[in-house]
């Protein structure tokens, strides 16, 4: 649906060079690092003091932070932009007392400023990518810019070379003043904001992609938690799964640009090799080798875990709500609750763990397949064309007419009816109704945008797969993704 709120939010999008958004993805860096320097039992500052740290107290600060930032994107979205500016700020602030003499209260006092600081800007960063970056700035902020901290995450490990706490203190500093400037680079004013759809609006959310997608976030993070944490049980485990991670990583940017292939594409082969490292980690009870080879499968598949701040924006692109975000993050915190529970419960048979995870990363792959057509031609649609799109104005809070709204123009070119555009077989109604189906709206919600009873929606729908020769929804969006990939090529 071209309607004005799409092709206004859709002209508001930021295009970011490299390099801004590798000074962004310091954030992981900092996150990471600052996990497994400081919250590891071996951890020690300067090689002579070990740092004891309330666990408790930590995840306590964690899920306080998640909720302010939930709470801060729901409500107080405008100030987003400026809270993670006096957030890095007051971290910056925070990381100068690491080169002070200061007691270990106020050492440790200082540590929790830097969780909170950090944890608060977690949900913030996936809020950026789906309400201010470009799909080109996402996909290169998630793949290449990525790679980036996790390669530096693997160097914190001291297993590469030596990283005392002198030369760790410089490497936050180093992340958060790149971090600093990211922000202070990220334009804060109203033009760039994403205005929210209404009721008033008569924009019908597509709820077979929402759904979908927020179940397909669960699973990933719920695999993106375990990953780390059964890494972390191998000697070196940690360093060679995100050695592996930052490498991959790399090597899904370069085939996106050089190949066009999209991520979403690639994500299926990074979550069944993820499937075989959990499998394999059964084996490593007999050969003990087998856990470094285990610990590089399972690198493969985090990286499909780092692609979901991705899956909003195909959301907000077909229904920009201020929700999307934050409820992102409140699946992400249900996902490590989630896994809190599994490894209490097989505490004492890693292999049942093991076993149950594998079996978690196979349903992923099974829900993925389900959900990527409709992501995929949801990314793929034009909002709108440059000579007919018209800017609304913000202020004006006119609602359009139902034709304006739900009129779908394929913009079928010469070159797509030689390549037999499988759409051309239905008339313009049905040729709305697949459109739609590809978007992942169900039945009701066709009903509702086309002014249509539902009794009739049924029956294009069974007409559609008569003469397209499919037999569900999926399939149908398989084979207009398969036409337009063609045509792309």
């Amino acid at each position: 649906m071209n309607h004005p709120i799409l092709i206004e939010n859709q002209k508001k999008r930021i295009d970011l060079p490299l390099w801004k958004l590798i000074c962004f993805a310091m954030f992981n860096f900092w996150q990471m690092g600052f996990i497994y320097f400081f919250l590891e039992p071996s951890s020690a500052l300067d090689g002579k003091i070990p740092l004891p740290i309330n666990i408790d107290y930590g995840t306590a600060l964690t899920v306080v932070c998640y909720l302010l930032g939930i709470f801060t994107m729901i409500f107080l979205p405008k100030i987003v932009v400026w809270v993670q500016r006096i957030d890095t700020g007051v971290a910056l602030l925070s990381a100068i007392g690491f080169f002070l003499p200061l007691s270990e209260e106020a050492l440790r006092f200082n540590i929790y400023l830097q969780i909170f600081c950090c944890c608060l800007l977690i949900g913030f960063e996936t809020f950026l990518v789906v309400n201010y970056f470009s799909e080109k700035s996402s996909i290169k902020y998630l793949t290449f810019a990525y790679g980036v901290p996790c390669f530096l995450i693997a160097l914190v490990q001291n297993e590469l070379i030596p990283v005392n706490f002198s030369i760790f203190r410089f490497g936050i500093m180093s992340a958060l003043v790149l971090l600093f400037i990211f922000f202070l680079r990220l334009p804060a004013c109203k033009e760039h904001q994403p205005r929210y759809a209404k009721k008033s609006d008569g924009i019908t959310a597509p709820k077979k992609l929402i759904w979908g997608t927020y179940l397909l976030v669960f699973i990933i993070a719920l695999m993106g938690t375990a990953g780390p944490a059964i890494a972390g049980k191998v000697e070196h485990g940690v360093t060679i799964m995100y050695l592996v991670v930052a490498i991959t990583c790399f090597v899904f940017y370069f085939l996106y640009k050089r190949a066009n292939i999209h991520p979403f594409r690639m994500i299926p082969v990074s979550v069944g090799l993820g499937g075989l490292g959990f499998l394999l980690m059964i084996a490593t009870v007999h050969v003990p080798a087998f856990s470094y080879i285990a610990c590089v499968l399972i690198g493969f598949g985090m990286v499909s875990c780092m692609a979901g701040p991705l899956f909003g924006v195909p959301i907000m692109k077909s229904y920009p709500s201020k929700y999307v975000a934050p409820a992102i993050i409140g699946v992400v915190v249900l996902a490590v609750l989630t896994h809190a529970v599994i490894a209490e419960i097989f505490l004492g048979a890693p292999t049942v763990l093991y076993i149950v995870y594998a079996v978690i990363m196979g349903v992923l792959l099974f829900v993925y397949t389900q959900v990527e057509p409709f992501l995929m031609f949801t990314l793929r649609r034009r909002i709108a064309d440059e000579e007919t799109a018209v800017k609304p104005k913000v202020e004006e809070a006119t609602v359009p007419a139902p034709e304006a709204e739900t009129k779908i123009q394929p913009a079928l070119t010469s070159e797509a009816a030689a390549l037999d555009d499988p759409l051309l077989k239905l008339s313009p109604k049905k040729r709305e109704v697949a459109e739609l189906i590809c978007l992942g709206y169900t039945n009701k919600d066709i009903a509702r945008t086309l002014v249509l009873s539902e009794h009739t929606v049924k029956d294009y729908v069974k007409d559609i797969y008569y003469s397209l020769e499919v037999h569900s929804r999926m399939e149908l969006a398989v084979l207009v993704n398969n036409y337009r990939l063609a045509i792309k090529k």
